[in-house]
């Protein structure tokens, strides 16, 4: 019984190994715009979202190169509190890299604003997704962080 357990440990290990890697390439999808809407519908916001046009969202939310952005759906709450959902489609994969800097900066400075002006908010931009996929970038702020991280992975 032990010399056939020691034969099948390798098998074993290297279907793991296998069945881990088809996992992350199916997981690898780039983010699409229209995934937004999945997103809005999943659960994970408790305030109303309104979409941000993209020069606004560029320029003013993220400091982000514009002409840099082939596509994005962008939304906000109208209560200025922390939900957040942005999903940028780049030019190319260096692009993606600098936006998704520019939305870590984004969370860093809203915990800094809303601290000391909305300090329930600060436990939703603790659990802020940030995520590159190729040249599509990923920030999701939600209410529900569960219901946000079951949808991002139903995206896959």
């Amino acid at each position: 019984m032990r010399e056939l357990l020691t034969r099948l440990a390798p098998a074993a290990v290297a279907l793991c190994l296998l069945l881990s890697g088809c996992a992350q390439t199916a997981s690898a999808r780039p983010f699409q715009t229209g995934d937004a809407q999945t997103l809005l519908d999943s659960g994970a916001f408790s305030e109303p979202m309104e979409e941000i046009d993209q020069s606004l969202a560029c320029g003013t939310l993220y400091q982000i190169d514009g002409a840099t952005v082939t596509d994005c759906a962008v939304y906000t709450t109208l209560t200025a509190g922390a939900e957040e959902l942005a999903i940028l489609v780049l030019a190319d994969e260096e692009a993606a890299q600098a936006a998704l800097t520019a939305l870590e900066q984004r969370v860093a400075d809203q915990k800094a604003a809303l601290e000391n002006y909305q300090p329930d908010e600060v436990g939703k931009l603790d659990n802020a997704i940030l995520e590159r996929r190729e040249n599509t970038v990923l920030l999701l702020v939600p209410a529900d962080a569960s219901a946000a991280q079951a949808a991002v992975e139903g995206l896959s």
